[in-house]
């Protein structure tokens, strides 16, 4: 694990959890997510309007891999998204960074969908 990724920190406008994943693909996956979220890097009141069909256009899956995009929605409404790496979900919100297992994550999250990244979208 990157523990440099544990530095980041939250900013509405400048980086939320869109630019985390895509910083988290490449220092530990060593792949560029940012095609999978085309748009999704301004301030998080824009990236909230278009996350969800951004993020389908990549390969829906069941269940969670290694590696996978991890689609949240609050129970308020919101999403959010994390990576999924190595049985657990790392993800920044406003409290910080997380790594926490997908179990833990549903006292704030009612629904989980999941995506493979796919290049060249």
């Amino acid at each position: 694990m990157d523990l440099t990724l544990f530095e980041k920190r939250y900013d509405v406008l400048r980086y939320h959890c869109v630019h985390f994943v895509i910083d988290a693909a490449k220092a530990l996956l060593h792949q560029d997510y940012s095609s999978s979220f085309m748009g999704l890097t301004g301030s998080l009141n824009q990236a909230i309007t278009t996350s969800r069909q951004t993020v389908i256009k990549n390969k829906r899956l069941k269940e969670p891999q290694h590696g996978c995009i991890v689609l949240m929605t609050s129970l308020t409404g919101d999403n959010h998204v994390g990576l999924f790496y190595d049985d657990k979900v790392l993800h920044l919100s406003e409290g910080g960074v997380q790594y926490v297992h997908l179990r833990a994550l549903n006292i704030h999250y009612l629904r989980f969908r999941y995506y493979e990244h796919v290049q060249n979208l």
